[in-house]
């Protein structure tokens, strides 16, 4: 059978070897082409001007007659291409050239009917500069990737999220798995208790990691401005609009992730239009009818009751069946008690750090953290503690310098514990005892020295000893 004329790295007619000569003739980029027998059948001025050769004629003669180490011979009985070979010329006229050559036969009906070489670098310094070049683009883009993900990327880890909690411990095994999917998550917890922390962990664990986790809280864009923030706008759509319009979130977050906080804060209309977005898998910009096409992962969150507001009709069912695909709840802070030390002392060691001043809690005051519920989850264990470290007046923070709500708080707390009405004399006296033990301690356990620090006598010292069943002797 007739071969086909075509070119190929190993399967070229010999008929096309013309069409060959008179393209690389033309071109700045030296090259030999030898038939069968190893003879010279073309070699371009480019080659010639590479060897300074000009005047010679080498067409007809064999090519080890040209170029005596000449591994066109080789390629030509093995009938294997070589590709950037070096070579280095010995020749005379050649005067110790360097070179980088692909080597290619020419095979018709399975035959090698000649071998063509080309020079793809004339010395060695245009490869070594090439191989630079090249280096220094990998360094950069890979420069750029670490700073958009720095800038767009997740800006907390799973790292971030602290605690030792049963609670604690499930909720990271859940993130791991949410992570491999790419479905949508719904986020659900309370004010404060860390639901964007899982969010970031999720993206970081996610495959789509290396793209950017855009970041959008519904509650505080204005509702007239949500839609083009989320899905974009062409030129001109409204007032003060970009005369070349401008991508919305969706668009930005393309192959990464876009989180919605607060997406029960979202109005109807601005639903409907997100559920076609997580449907279709495209966007519109406002204002304009061209369907954009987009890889968005969606993760959303919330500390509303989104199965309640579809009841009352202000939250699209099928929108929260969709967003509710996987699902994580985010436990408050009273259901993981036992981590609250843990965060207590991370704040603390944070602000020792910008600070430079170490402050420690003394074991009354932390004892009434510990009891406190702390309904702001760990928002407000963090201003608290905020607050605190800049209010005491020494380096151990003491149960005065606990705020007066937390201390009520703990107070009740301890009456509840105990099965005692919630009167203010129950409140009373368990807050009698704490600040008697605190003051007991900082006396280094003096009777003489408790009471005067107290303001009170030493037989009304004894009667409250008494009464809370506490022996300083055994105390210390």
């Amino acid at each position: 059978m007739k071969s086909q004329n075509r070119l190929s790295t190993t399967n070229v007619s010999f008929s096309d070897l013309e069409v060959v000569k008179t393209i690389f003739q033309t071109l700045p980029i030296p090259m030999i082409i030898i038939d069968k027998q190893e003879n010279i059948i073309f070699l371009n001025d480019a080659y010639k001007s590479y060897l300074h050769v000009n005047n010679m004629n080498f067409l007809g003669k064999n090519v080890r007659q040209f170029i005596s180490n000449s591994r066109l011979p080789m390629v030509l009985r093995t009938k294997k291409p070589l590709f950037g070979v070096y070579h280095k010329y010995v020749d005379s006229y050649s005067r110790d050239l360097e070179a980088v050559c692909n080597l290619i036969p020419v095979i018709e009906n399975g035959e090698a009917v000649a071998c063509f070489g080309i020079v793809v670098f004339q010395n060695m310094y245009d490869l070594f500069s090439l191989t630079l070049q090249n280096k220094q683009l990998q360094h950069d883009l890979e420069q750029y990737k670490k700073e958009l993900t720095t800038l767009k990327g997740a800006k907390y880890s799973i790292d971030s999220i602290l605690g030792d909690s049963q609670p604690i411990k499930d909720m990271k095994n859940t993130i791991y798995k949410l992570a491999e999917s790419p479905s949508t998550v719904l986020i659900t917890g309370e004010s404060g208790s860390g639901k964007e922390l899982v969010a970031h962990s999720i993206h970081q664990y996610s495959h789509r990691n290396a793209y950017p986790m855009i970041c959008v809280n519904c509650a505080a864009i204005p509702e007239n401005l949500l839609e083009s923030e989320l899905f974009g706008y062409t030129g001109g759509s409204f007032t003060g609009a970009k005369r070349n319009g401008s991508m919305g979130k969706f668009e930005a977050a393309n192959h990464g992730t876009l989180f919605l906080d607060e997406i029960g804060e979202l109005p109807l209309f601005v639903q409907a239009k997100l559920l076609r977005v997580l449907q279709e898998k495209e966007v519109t910009r406002v204002g304009g009818n061209a369907s954009i096409p987009i890889d968005v992962r969606v993760i959303t969150a919330t500390n509303r009751n989104l199965e309640q507001m579809v009841r009352d009709g202000q939250f699209r069912e099928d929108l929260y069946y969709r967003l509710n695909i996987l699902n994580i709840n985010v436990p408050p802070l009273r259901d993981r008690k036992s981590d609250i030390p843990i965060l207590i002392h991370h704040f603390l060691d944070k602000l020792s750090h910008t600070q430079g001043i170490t402050k420690i809690l003394s074991t009354s005051a932390e004892n009434v953290l510990l009891d406190y519920d702390w309904p702001g989850n760990i928002r407000e264990l963090s201003n608290i503690i905020e607050r605190i470290y800049y209010m005491s007046d020494s380096n151990t923070i003491e149960l005065h310098d606990i705020p007066s709500q937390i201390i009520r708080g703990h107070v009740n707390t301890k009456a509840k514990s105990s099965a005692e009405n919630n009167s203010l004399d129950a409140m009373l006296a368990y807050l009698e005892r704490d600040i008697v033990l605190e003051t007991l301690k900082k006396t280094n356990y003096n009777i003489s020295k408790t009471a005067s620090q107290l303001q009170i006598p030493r037989s009304r010292l004894y009667r409250i000893l008494k009464r809370h069943n506490l022996n300083p002797e055994t105390l210390e």
